[in-house]
């Protein structure tokens, strides 16, 4: 009894949107390391994304998306939906998380999001969050 709706705020052709997906999480190796770490951790993802045991494991026990032709598919009821609406040919849109500034501002709007929500915070409120909040955690990381 469950589904996924796409998110619609009013603009462009919406109505041929499929689901917004995406992480903010990535795969990525220590280049300090030792040389045999980084071979085995190279090692260990390319078996996650190549093998039918891996990509099980990915699958069923991990409950990931993976979009690799070879891959097991996923029986997440919500990639399934995802899989539905591009398949009738919905475009769907992507969660592009590194374009954001930070954590911190993602946590500021998400606060006046759900205090907005709520009734007990203002829609202007929402708007400082993003607006200034965008432009103080650019400044900190233009002066990083």
């Amino acid at each position: 009894d469950l589904t996924m709706l796409p998110i619609y705020i009013g603009v462009g052709d919406e109505a041929n949107q499929g689901l917004c997906t995406g992480t903010e999480n990535y795969w990525c190796v220590n280049k300090e390391a030792s040389e045999d770490d980084i071979n085995a951790t190279l090692d260990f993802m390319y078996w996650c994304v190549s093998s039918d045991e891996g990509t099980k494991a990915m699958a069923n026990d991990m409950g990931f998306v993976i979009p690799f032709k070879k891959a097991v598919e996923s029986p997440n009821l919500f990639v399934k939906v995802d899989n539905a609406l591009t398949a009738a040919g919905k475009t769907p849109v992507a969660w592009c998380f590194s374009t954001m500034p930070s954590e911190n501002w993602k946590n500021g709007v998400g606060s006046a999001l759900t205090a907005y929500a709520a009734g007990t915070g203002t829609w202007d409120a929402v708007v400082s969050a993003f607006v200034d909040g965008w432009a103080t955690e650019a400044a900190l990381n233009a002066a990083a």
